[in-house]
């Protein structure tokens, strides 16, 4: 009978590790070598097989909370794709609420409006920036008709908001710095006064018919 007389770290290690001692390796020896070396069947040690474990469940853990909080199933998985959308959508009408509230005017907000002054305003406007191309009538000239029932790119007012907002490749410039409330008395002069006054011997019709409703 061998004396046992290992000592605390001996008997520590062997605890963790299981490992076979050297008296016994005969017992776990397998049954092959390679130019004299032997493998040995020692067992996984506990600390090892206990991390595996602890890591296994962890990750069912992890992965559960990823799909709670992270994976909408509703929507093919697309989580931050669907909050981006969702946080542009509010933000967007925000803006479009601030813009109602505020008074501002740009393509999505511009509509006729039919006062006097805003009228006159818009025939100065016009006078001064438009009658060169579309004749102080509006009967057209270098640019076309704008007293007939006749449209290149549409005759309401977000279309023509864009069209004076940003131009054309046809000839027509860009009014980017005139402001959205002054294009759109401009558009409103041209919808309520030069469409009620056709021009006697203006330009030829282009484009297709669009009647203001």
């Amino acid at each position: 009978m061998t004396q046992q007389n290992n000592s605390f770290w001996d008997r520590l290690m062997q605890k963790l590790t299981k490992s076979t001692p050297v008296e016994r390796e005969h017992e776990v020896k397998l049954d092959h070598d390679f130019d004299g070396i032997e493998e040995l069947n020692n067992p996984l040690p506990p600390w090892w097989s206990a991390g595996f474990i602890i890591t296994v469940v962890i990750s069912i853990f992890y992965v559960a909370f990823y799909f709670y909080y992270f994976y909408d199933a509703n929507n093919n998985g697309k989580w931050q794709e669907n909050e981006y959308q969702k946080e542009v959508a509010a933000h967007k009408a925000q803006i479009e609420a601030y813009k109602k509230t505020h008074g501002v005017v740009d393509e999505s907000t511009v509509k006729v409006v039919k006062d006097a002054k805003s009228l006159a305003e818009g025939k100065a406007i016009f006078q001064k920036s438009c009658a060169m191309c579309h004749r102080a009538d509006g009967g057209g000239n270098i640019g076309p008709n704008l007293t007939d029932n006749h449209w290149i790119y549409g005759c309401d007012p977000k279309s023509m908001y864009r069209i004076i907002y940003n131009g054309t490749s046809k000839g027509m410039q860009s009014f980017k710095n005139m402001s959205g409330e002054k294009i759109q008395k401009v558009i409103s002069y041209i919808l309520v006064d030069l469409q009620a006054h056709p021009a006697k011997d203006g330009k030829a019709p282009e484009g297709e018919v669009c009647n203001q409703g």
